[in-house]
């Protein structure tokens, strides 16, 4: 799976670009939601992920660039489906993605339905929350005990797609957590 960063939007042989095509998903997948046209679509984000949707400023962003339309389109309505379903990737998330998968299918989108249900199977058999955070914390510490605690919360950051600023909100317990690893790793 090829990823280029550097965004220049081109779809099977069409060339369209990410606002366009945003529509077309919307249309194809999601034509009960937003149809005010108040969610925008960006190619650029502060934070160091593949897609993110930003549900107080009703922006989807999609960083990311594949070689493959399927796996374009995929991260696309990935991001989508948070805004419709779920910020998390829980039980609402995962029905509305397999909503979207059943809908390429209709649409004789085959290999679009095929990779989200692997994206579903994939979140689905992935432990994920703070617990798994902390637990991020510990790890980063036994691995590497110079690490210090701006360090481990840029990491944090990456890791989960988050501001730095996010980060005590997310993890109340982080400077906790922290502190704790630090010691035992001493």
């Amino acid at each position: 799976m090829a990823v280029n960063y550097l965004f220049h939007y081109t779809h099977t042989h069409t060339s369209m670009n990410l606002r366009q095509h945003f529509l077309e998903i919307k249309r194809q997948f999601f034509p009960r939601w937003d149809r005010e046209n108040r969610w925008r679509i960006r190619a650029t984000s502060v934070r160091n992920v593949h897609g993110y949707c930003d549900i107080k400023r009703r922006v989807i962003e999609v960083v990311a660039r594949y070689d493959n339309p399927d796996e374009q389109d995929c991260l696309l309505i990935h991001e989508i489906c948070h805004a419709v379903a779920s910020l998390g990737h829980g039980k609402k998330w995962f029905t509305r993605m397999e909503k979207a998968a059943s809908r390429a299918k209709q649409l004789g989108r085959h290999k679009l339905a095929l990779i989200l249900r692997n994206e579903i199977n994939d979140y689905q058999n992935k432990p994920e929350g703070k617990e798994q955070a902390y637990q991020a914390i510990e790890n980063m510490l036994i691995d590497n005990p110079s690490y210090t605690l701006l360090q481990v919360k840029r990491q944090i950051a990456r890791d989960y797609g988050l501001l730095l600023s996010q980060v005590p909100k997310f993890l109340p317990r982080f400077q906790k957590v922290y502190r704790q690893a630090k010691n035992l790793c001493q």
